[in-house]
C-alpha cells in the first residue's frame, strides 16, 4: 500500500469508526430485549 500510495480510503475509516460507535449501543439494546423477553416468559 505504501508503494503505490493507495493507503486507507476515507470510506473505510468512516465505516470502521461507525462500527465502533454503534457496536456498544446495539449490544445493550439486544441484551435488554432478550432479558425482557426471557423475563416475560418466566424463564
Amino acid at each position: 500500500m505504501a508503494a503505490n500510495r493507495s493507503g486507507l480510503q476515507l470510506d473505510t475509516l468512516r465505516n470502521l469508526a461507525l462500527a465502533w460507535v454503534f457496536t456498544l449501543p446495539a449490544s445493550v439494546l439486544l441484551s435488554g430485549m432478550l432479558y425482557w423477553a426471557f423475563r416475560t416468559m418466566g424463564m
